[in-house]
């Protein structure tokens, strides 16, 4: 099983910072920026997020400025099989768009725009709605995705 993370980085308009993203698996696809946990040297999800939003956004950040939003785990997701995401929500706002790096193009949208951009299925699907609640306990969701395109919750 693969692991990984996603980070939920805001503005102060209430705009998230999203990624355009150049490779595979969700090449053309926007969603937010992160990576997989190196898990060959023990790293943590949160520290996964401290270095990943150095590393793609430039952002110099400390564990504490992480919050776990939710787990989602994948079931044969296509081209990668099974991942495990970590979604980490990034408690100050940023002002500026980041620079481009070499995994995609930033730009900051509204969650009222969503639908107008290419944003993955799964994430519409399952994920948004609950990272907007903005609990202060993390969510859990289990997709099968062997049906891929259709996917389903595991309840």
């Amino acid at each position: 099983m693969i692991l990984a993370t996603l980070l939920y980085i805001q503005n102060d308009k209430g705009e998230y910072l999203l990624m355009e993203r150049q490779k595979n698996p969700n090449k053309g696809l926007i969603s937010p920026p992160g990576g997989k946990v190196e898990t060959a040297s023990a790293e943590s999800p949160v520290h996964c997020a401290v270095r990943e939003a150095m590393e793609e956004c430039g952002i110099n950040s400390v564990s504490s400025d992480w919050k776990l939003a939710g787990i989602v785990t994948e079931n044969k997701y296509p081209h990668i099989g099974n991942v495990m995401i970590f979604l980490m929500k990034y408690k100050p706002r940023i002002s500026e768009i980041p620079a481009d790096c070499i995994e995609g193009n930033f730009l900051f949208i509204h969650p009222d725009q969503f639908n107008s951009h290419n944003i993955p299925e799964t994430d519409k699907k399952f994920i948004w709605s609950r990272i907007y609640e903005d609990k202060d306990e993390p969510f859990f969701i289990s997709l099968d995705c062997a049906g891929f395109p259709e996917i389903k919750e595991i309840i």
